[in-house]
């Protein structure tokens, strides 16, 4: 009954950090203003765009990350 226990309480574990591995990390990753860009626009839309069709991120994620990159060479200007 306490090998049952045992083995119960590691696999909790285990799922427990599986899920956390991919989805625990939520936050927004925040990149400094002052970077040097050493890729073209069209570059990065175009990793962009193959992350998409490759389904390494979602629509949204898509949309925003465009929009970012886009106002982000802006201001470089």
């Amino acid at each position: 009954m306490k090998l049952t226990r045992a083995l119960a309480a590691v696999l909790m574990v285990v799922v427990l950090l599986n899920l956390w591995g991919c989805c625990g990390g939520s936050k927004e990753v925040i990149v400094p203003q002052t970077q040097t860009t050493t890729t073209t626009l069209g570059k990065e839309l175009q990793d962009l765009d193959e992350a998409y069709k490759k389904g390494a991120i979602t629509q949204e994620e898509y949309e925003k990350a465009k929009k970012k990159i886009i106002e982000q060479r802006e201001k470089q200007k």
